[in-house]
């Protein structure tokens, strides 16, 4: 793991702090070939809604926008070639944007948690993005 990796890693740890989600905040990093970052994101809902306690948590859950997902979106511009990090296990969902950006590496903490069926989200994306070409890096012990 090289210097500028720890670096990018710390940074989506700090990106995730910004989440307002009390039980999981994720953070994501993209950066390009010359290590300059392109976009940050972090999960949470989307713009002009109100984020409302009462909300049933999975309405919140559905309505959720994923780390990985803002900060392609954040990004307005082609991300051929970038590298992502992010704080948590990728989902299915997550690694088909993923593929479809271009991106062609990913940097993920190796920490899985949630429920059955999340743990096989990120098995099947893991599988999709091989598939299709991306490099997939695990990282452990970066704060």
């Amino acid at each position: 793991m090289s210097k500028w990796d720890e670096r990018f890693m710390g940074m989506a740890n700090l990106v995730a702090t910004w989440s307002k989600d009390p039980s999981k905040q994720v953070g994501a990093v993209i950066v390009d070939s010359n290590n300059r970052v392109v976009s940050v994101g972090f999960n949470g809902l989307p713009k002009g809604m109100i984020d409302n306690p009462s909300l049933p948590k999975k309405d919140k859950l559905a309505a959720t926008v994923h780390a990985e997902v803002n900060a392609i979106l954040f990004a307005k511009q082609d991300l051929t070639g970038c590298r992502l990090y992010s704080t948590f296990p990728i989902c299915a969902s997550c690694a088909s944007v993923i593929i479809q950006s271009g991106i062609k590496t990913v940097h993920m903490q190796d920490t899985m948690g949630g429920s059955s069926s999340w743990k096989e989200s990120c098995v099947l994306a893991e599988d999709n993005m091989v598939e299709a070409g991306v490099k997939i890096h695990y990282m452990s012990g970066i704060l």
